[in-house]
């Protein structure tokens, strides 16, 4: 028989399973996630590799109950971090799509992007209180 889990330690994983893949994405579509780095940041390439490795680093952090905690605050701290580009994807009404050479690439001012990229910003929060609640080991 398998143990069964606490609905605390699911939804840990749940985070945690969500964060770890779209960190590993980072590193096999780099493109995509370049592309959505704001135009002011100044290497879109680094923003992808670190907030992806952070993603993994502190994703794999929530299985643990000892590290969870830790790897809550960690990932609020990231989710604020990377708000400012689903503002500028909602402001530049931005959009991406393979370009031509098979690459994704940023495109703006596609008015068609912006009911999504609107829905994006309160789906953070919704994803910071998922998070929130593994602050304090239970």
């Amino acid at each position: 028989m398998s143990p069964t889990l606490a609905p605390s330690d699911r939804s840990a994983y749940a985070v945690g399973t969500f964060f770890a893949g779209a960190g590993v994405m980072h590193f096999t579509r780099p493109d995509f996630f370049e592309a959505i780095v704001p135009r002011w940041f100044p290497s879109p390439k680094f923003a992808n590799q670190a907030s992806g490795a952070a993603e993994i680093v502190l994703g794999l952090g929530m299985i643990s109950r000892r590290t969870r905690p830790l790897a809550a605050r960690g990932l609020l701290v990231l989710t604020a971090a990377v708000y400012p580009a689903n503002i500028d994807m909602a402001i530049n009404d931005v959009v991406v799509k393979p370009g031509d050479n098979g690459c994704v690439e940023r495109v703006e001012g596609v008015k068609a992007a912006r009911p999504v990229n609107l829905l994006r910003l309160p789906l953070q929060f919704v994803m910071a209180w998922a998070i929130r609640r593994h602050l304090r080991p239970r």
